[in-house]
């Protein structure tokens, strides 16, 4: 509270009327606290626009090839810009549990051992309030996938017409439907991503495909590349990205 509740006067009446005004926010804020926890929400009152997430209506698994993967790093994102609304890492059992409200979602977990994939995605709906969603569980062993070529740090001619660039991969040992090389400039932005398909390398002329980079030829520069595979079970996986730099 920013102002003093000491009354101006030792007059009784004024004194119970100010404890009375400086007293009645703070119970108002109190009983819609109480509320909200009956409501199984978590009130944020720092900005006025009260919860923001509700209690864990998410929950699933990590596996690492079927056994539980632990202090996995699980979140919930937004997929039409990338935020995090909410995050937590999986117990002894692989388990997590995330809050998430209505709306259209991901999940997203993290691989953190040698092997993994870098990442896994799936994504999910919230359609009613109170909905609970149980997710089938994601893999996150990336089953002997490569990056083969350029090697990480290599150093090529900015690609063209006359001399593109192959990005070659092994796949998971283990079944995909697709997958696709996606190339990235040094700040992040999303410049080339090849068509999906089942083979294990993608040419690339140097022109762009994606956002501000569309029809744009490639610039000198340091640029990352990865692939994303998509599974059966309706999940993604990508791998850690490398650099290269054309000159």
């Amino acid at each position: 509270m920013t102002r003093s509740c000491r009354p101006a006067s030792p007059g009784i009446g004024s004194l119970r009327a100010r404890h009375a005004a400086c007293w009645a926010p703070l119970l108002a804020t109190a009983m819609l606290a109480g509320a909200m926890t009956q409501l199984g929400c978590s009130p944020d009152f720092k900005d006025g626009l009260g919860p923001r997430v509700p209690s864990p209506n998410v929950s699933g698994r990590v596996e690492r090839e079927g056994v539980a993967a632990t202090a996995v790093d699980a979140s919930v994102r937004n997929p039409s810009n990338d935020s995090t609304i909410a995050d937590a890492k999986t117990d002894a059992n692989g388990a997590y549990a995330l809050g998430a409200p209505m709306g259209v979602w991901e999940i997203k977990v993290k691989g953190n051992l040698s092997g993994d994939f870098a990442s896994v995605t799936r994504g999910f709906s919230i359609s009613s309030a109170g909905q609970q969603v149980s997710m089938s569980p994601l893999d996150i062993f990336a089953y002997q996938a490569t990056l083969v070529a350029p090697a990480d740090a290599a150093t090529l001619q900015v690609p063209s017409g006359s001399n593109p660039v192959t990005f070659r991969w092994s796949p998971p040992a283990h079944p995909t439907l697709s997958a696709r090389a996606q190339v990235y400039d040094a700040s992040g932005q999303a410049v080339w991503f090849s068509a999906k398909s089942p083979d294990t390398s993608a040419v690339w002329d140097g022109t762009g495909n994606q956002g501000a980079y569309a029809g744009v030829g490639a610039a000198a520069g340091l640029y990352t590349w990865r692939v994303k595979f998509d599974l059966p079970d309706s999940s993604e996986a990508r791998m850690s990205s490398r650099r290269v730099t054309f000159q």
